[in-house]
């Protein structure tokens, strides 16, 4: 098992953006290992969720559609919240509510007032590489990453009273504020959600691996639930 310490979930309130845990990314201009259809795809599937309602700023992150009106992201970025404004990739806006989240291991499902491409779920071996969007100056970016190993993480939860154990990968990649929830793809497929980054290691991050999240998808309704108060940290 690997016990994740010294990891960032800091609260930075700067304009637009809650620094949160937040995924390693590399610039493109290190080399996307998509190809252009499959980065077109992670593209078109991501989002960027801005939650209200913790803070006075927005919490800031990332997230992908798993189904045609589903998206996947972390819960920290939106627990407590009292609404959520969800970016698509072409710039459109529309209304989220979570349907589903564990705290536990940090995923949420929100239910978009919309549809979107969503991505089908598969698998990334340790030593390949993938995508994953970010958003920079407001516009989608594909980045890329590693996955360097798959492990038990042995992490708290988003309320850090307690643990939250996962499977997941230790990735690497460069660092950007207000990644969390971005999701992982590999061949098409998304692989995993990142939800932390080392504050003693440069270019190392955890994802959790999609299968973690599946329960979590197939059981999300179109009521909202209750997300709990915000996260600590």
């Amino acid at each position: 098992d690997i016990g994740v310490t010294g990891v960032q979930t800091c609260a930075l309130p700067i304009s637009h953006v809650r620094c949160v845990v937040v995924a390693f990314v590399m610039s493109l201009a290190a080399g996307c290992s998509g190809t252009p259809s499959e980065t077109s795809r992670a593209v078109s599937a991501a989002v960027r969720i801005e939650a209200e309602g913790c803070q006075s700023r927005p919490s800031v992150g990332g997230g992908s559609f798993v189904t045609s009106d589903l998206v996947l992201t972390v819960a920290h970025v939106v627990a407590g919240s009292t609404d959520i404004d969800v970016i698509l990739s072409d710039g459109k806006e529309a209304d989220g509510h979570v349907v589903a989240i564990d705290r536990e291991k940090d995923l949420a499902v929100l239910k978009v007032e919309t549809t979107g491409s969503p991505l089908p779920r598969g698998f990334v071996r340790p030593g390949s590489s993938g995508i994953f969007v970010v958003w920079r100056d407001d516009d989608p970016v594909a980045q890329r990453f590693t996955a360097r190993s798959f492990v038990d993480i042995n992490a708290s939860n988003i309320d850090h009273d307690g643990p939250g154990l996962r499977r997941g990968y230790q990735i690497e990649a460069d660092v950007a504020k207000g990644d969390s929830g971005s999701v992982l793809v590999h061949d098409g497929r998304a692989v995993a959600v990142v939800f932390a980054r080392s504050t003693s290691a440069s270019q190392r991050a955890w994802a959790t691996d999609i299968g973690e999240a599946n329960q979590l998808i197939n059981s999300a309704g179109d009521d909202p639930v209750p997300t709990g108060d915000c996260a600590k940290g």
